[in-house]
């Protein structure tokens, strides 16, 4: 189990940076910027791929409203901790900012969850530790050539991840009648 200080001085130690003492709160200005894109960097990565330890699978969704007249009367709230749903086949519901309108008077998702760094598998902290790494190369060494090559450590650590199963591999489901992606469906 990794902590969040754990985390970033891993990724500080690949551009060959001080390591940080903390985040909350920070002292250093090397903590200051990194405690300020942090949180943004873990969900941002969590939320790319469908991490197996991220995964929550058949969570019965809460019904908000029940609308009239429409295709999908049922509004459902996602759960806090939600950072994206999965579609899976055979699914008709949408997604509308923090909501998921179906047909269906009862409904359960699965959706990529915001987990704690200690539910976090190794291989996940590796591409977490390579982000860190990659957002901070030009604040720690003042050059913007190496992020190219913190770039390539980042893929690196993706593709180790992917030849693991650590995440799930391959296409969500997409409905031709998904009005989130008009543009698929126009062409033909």
């Amino acid at each position: 189990m990794f902590s969040q200080v754990q985390i970033v001085n891993l990724g500080l130690s690949k551009i060959a940076s001080s390591r940080i003492s903390r985040l909350d709160p920070p002292q250093s200005s090397l903590e200051r910027f990194v405690a300020a894109g942090y949180d943004h960097w873990k969900r941002s990565e969590i939320s790319k791929r469908r991490w197996v330890f991220a995964l929550e699978h058949n969570y019965a969704l809460a019904k908000v409203e029940e609308l009239v007249g429409v295709e999908r009367p049922y509004k459902y709230s996602l759960p806090v901790d939600c950072l994206r749903p999965v579609r899976e086949k055979r699914t008709e519901w949408v997604q509308r900012r923090r909501y998921v309108y179906s047909a269906e008077d009862s409904l359960k998702i699965t959706y990529v969850a915001d987990v704690d760094e200690t539910e976090f598998d190794p291989l996940f902290v590796e591409v977490l530790a390579c982000r860190v790494a990659m957002e901070s190369v030009e604040y720690v060494t003042q050059s913007n050539t190496k992020k190219a090559d913190t770039k390539a450590l980042y893929d690196e650590a993706v593709t180790e991840a992917a030849k693991n199963n650590a995440f799930v591999i391959g296409p969500e489901d997409v409905t031709s009648d998904d009005e989130d992606f008009p543009f698929l469906t126009a062409r033909y």
